[in-house]
């Protein structure tokens, strides 16, 4: 899903995403989520040290950071 919110299917892993998709515009959350900084609309704490992030135009309501992630996600949001 896009910031204007256009839906387009992609026929790839998200292994493979992570591979061909510039690290400084793309973050992996989680293993469902690969996200860039645009589509944030909220980030609040949540339970055992983890995040809470709202994404713009998304029909998800938790969309969580992992905890093994949190800390790498922190330092991508502040470069």
């Amino acid at each position: 899903v896009t910031t204007d919110n256009r839906h387009y299917p992609v026929d790839y892993s998200l292994d493979y995403l992570e591979e061909i998709l510039d690290p400084e515009r793309f973050f992996r959350i989680n293993r469902k989520y690969k996200i860039s900084l645009p589509a944030i609309q909220d980030i609040v704490s949540y339970s055992n040290s983890r995040l809470k992030i709202r994404l713009k135009h998304s029909t998800d309501e938790d969309v969580i950071v992992s905890r093994e992630r949190v800390s790498e996600f922190r330092l991508w949001l502040d470069r």
